[in-house]
C-alpha cells in the first residue's frame, strides 16, 4: 500500500529528519572520510561496467555517420581550461544554477571524457531511456530540467543500483527517505527500483529542499549529505566570516562534509558532458530497449514473469530487465491493487487479447505457435498470404536514427530507405517527415529481413535456433560461422532469411 503524505506534513517532517540526517540520506554518512573525488568515480564506474545491467548485450553500436564532428573513431579530443570555462559559462547562461570551472569540475570531466570513455557511452545511450520520464517528473513539479543529470552523477542511469550504505535506485534513496515520498519497499516490490515511482519522489524531494534553502545547488548539497550538515555548514559560514552571509553553496563549500565538496562540482561535470559529448567524440551506444519503444500494460492478478513470458514467448531476462521494482519475479497485483508491467511495445497487443488466459492456472499456455515471433499461423507450417502493409507518416524527433523508427513499427531499415530515397549512410533529421510501412497482422516480409538477435550468457545456436523458429544449419549459414559453431555473449547474430 502507497501513503501519499500531503506536502505541508511532508515540510514538517523533513524538518524533524534535520535532527537525524543519517536516515535522509546515507551516501554522506557512507563515505564521510572519503573525499567523493574523480578517483572515487573512476572507481564506481569500473564496479559499474561489471554490472549484469551495463553488459555489452544490451547495447548496439553507434550509427555509423551520426557523429557531427568526423573525428576518427579512436581518437580522444581534450581541451585548454579557457575553452572550458567558455562552454560551461555558455550553459550558466541557460540555468537557474550557478555553473562555474575549477579544477574540480576538470578532473571530473576528465573522468567522463577520457578515462572511462566507455561507461559515458553507455549512460549516454541510456538517457534515451530514462530522461524522458526524469523530464516529465521534474515538470510535474517546477524543478529545472537540467537536475536530470543528478541520477548520472546517482547511479550512472542503473535503475538497480545499491550503495554500500543501502540507497537504492536510479535516484539513490535510503528507505527513509523513500517512505517519506510513498516509495514502497516490501518483500514483493521495491519502488526505488521502479523508474516513474523514484523520479516522481526525487523531483518532489528536490522541490521540497529547494523551498527551505531557495538555492538549488543547497538542494543538491543536502539530497547527498542531509539537511542537518547543510545547516551545519551555514551556521559555521555565518561564524567564520560574519552573518551577513548569505545561503550560496560556494560561500560555505568548505564547511560541507568531504564527499559533498566533491558532489556539485561532477554535477557540473556532467551537465558539460551531456551537452559537449560530440566535441569529445563520445557517440551514444544504444541500449536495446527504448523508452518509446516500451508499452506498460496493467495486471489485475498476482502473476509470474515466468507465466507472462511463456504466454508471449517473451524471454523472463527480457522482464527482469524492463521491471526491476518486482523483486522476486512476481507482479503482486488484485484486491484492488492493479500493477503496471512494461513490456516490448510489439507485445503489448498480444498481452491484451491473451490475458485471461494468463490468470486462469488451468489454461495451458501454448506461446511457441501463439507468440508474437511464431503467430503465423497454419498447423500445415504454411504462412497464409499477408496483408497490405499501412503506410504512416513519422515526424522524426531528436535522437532517432532510422533503425530507433524501423523497430519502433515493426519494419526494417531497408524499407524505410526504399520508401524514403535515403542513401546507404541512413542519415535523417530531426522534424523530417519519413514515410513508413507499418506490417499488416500477418506482414512479416519485412521485419523479417532484419531480424537479429544479441547472444547472452549461457545460449547455444540450438536455444537460439528454437525460440526463433529456426534451425542451427541455418543460423550458421547465415551468420558464416566456423564449424566449431562457437558463440559468444554480446555477438550480434542474424536469425531470419
Amino acid at each position: 500500500m502507497t501513503v501519499r503524505i500531503h506536502h505541508t506534513l511532508r515540510g514538517l517532517l523533513l524538518v524533524l529528519l534535520l535532527h537525524i540526517a543519517p536516515l535522509t540520506r546515507a551516501s554522506g554518512q557512507d563515505s564521510s572520510s572519503e573525499v567523493f573525488s574523480s578517483a572515487t568515480l573512476s572507481a564506481q564506474l569500473d564496479s559499474l561496467m561489471e554490472a549484469t545491467y551495463f553488459s555489452d548485450e544490451h547495447f548496439d553500436a553507434p550509427v555509423p555517420g551520426d557523429s557531427r564532428m568526423a573525428f576518427p573513431s579512436q581518437f580522444v579530443p581534450q581541451f585548454s581550461d579557457s575553452v572550458y570555462a567558455s562552454r560551461i559559462e555558455a550553459l550558466n547562461r541557460k540555468t537557474p544554477f550557478k555553473l562555474t570551472y575549477n579544477n574540480h569540475v576538470k578532473g571530473f570531466i576528465r573522468v567522463y571524457a577520457v578515462d572511462k570513455r566507455i561507461a559515458t557511452t553507455k549512460i549516454l545511450g541510456l538517457t534515451r531511456v530514462y530522461f524522458p520520464v526524469f523530464e516529465s517528473a521534474l515538470r510535474r513539479h517546477n524543478v529545472p530540467p537540467e537536475m536530470k543529470y543528478l541520477a548520472i552523477v546517482e547511479s550512472a542511469l542503473n535503475p538497480t543500483a545499491v550503495s554500500r550504505a543501502g540507497a537504492k535506485g536510479l535516484w539513490q534513496f535510503m528507505y527513509g527517505t523513500g517512505s517519506l515520498y510513498g516509495l514502497e519497499s516490501s518483500a514483493f516490490v521495491e519502488d526505488r527500483f521502479d523508474p516513474e515511482k523514484a523520479s516522481d519522489a526525487a523531483a518532489r524531494h528536490l522541490r521540497d529542499l529547494y523551498d527551505m534553502y531557495g538555492d538549488w545547488f543547497l538542494a543538491l548539497a543536502a539530497y547527498n549529505s542531509g539537511p542537518g550538515n547543510v545547516n551545519k555548514a551555514i551556521r559555521r559560514a555565518r561564524r567564520s566570516m560574519g552573518s551577513g552571509v548569505g545561503k550560496d553553496y560556494w560561500t560555505i563549500w568548505r564547511y560541507l562534509p568531504a564527499e559533498t565538496r566533491g558532489y556539485v562540482p561532477a554535477f557540473i561535470a556532467v551537465n558539460y558532458i551531456m551537452n559537449f559529448n560530440r566535441e569529445h567524440n563520445l557517440e551514444p551506444l544504444e541500449p536495446g530497449f527504448l523508452y518509446r519503444d516500451i508499452a506498460t500494460v496493467e495486471v489485475r492478478r498476482p502473476v509470474s514473469f515466468e507465466r507472462v513470458g511463456l504466454l508471449l514467448g517473451l524471454p523472463v531476462d527480457d522482464l527482469r530487465f524492463l521491471n526491476p521494482q518486482y523483486k522476486i519475479g512476481i507482479v503482486p497485483a488484485g484486491n484492488g491493487t492493479k500493477g503496471g508491467l512494461r513490456l516490448p511495445e510489439q507485445y503489448a497487443e498480444l498481452f491484451a487479447e491473451r490475458q485471461d488466459e494468463l490468470y486462469d492456472p488451468s489454461a495451458p499456455l501454448t506461446a511457441a505457435v501463439d507468440s508474437l515471433e511464431g503467430r503465423a499461423a497454419a498447423v500445415s507450417g504454411t504462412e497464409p498470404p499477408p496483408q497490405p502493409a499501412r503506410i504512416l507518416v513519422h515526424r522524426v524527433e531528436k535522437g532517432e536514427t532510422a533503425a530507433s523508427i524501423a523497430r519502433r513499427y515493426g519494419t526494417s531499415v531497408q524499407r524505410l530507405a526504399e520508401l524514403n530515397s535515403l542513401d546507404s549512410r541512413m542519415k535523417i533529421h530531426r522534424g523530417q517527415r519519413l514515410r513508413v510501412a507499418r506490417p499488416g497482422p500477418q506482414d512479416n516480409r519485412y521485419g523479417r529481413d532484419t531480424r537479429y538477435h544479441r547472444v547472452r550468457r549461457g545460449e547455444s545456436l540450438s536455444v537460439i535456433a528454437a525460440r526463433y523458429h529456426t534451425s542451427v544449419r541455418r543460423l550458421v549459414e547465415w551468420n558464416h560461422i566456423s564449424g566449431r559453431k562457437v558463440i559468444r555473449p554480446g555477438q550480434r547474430l542474424r536469425v531470419s532469411p
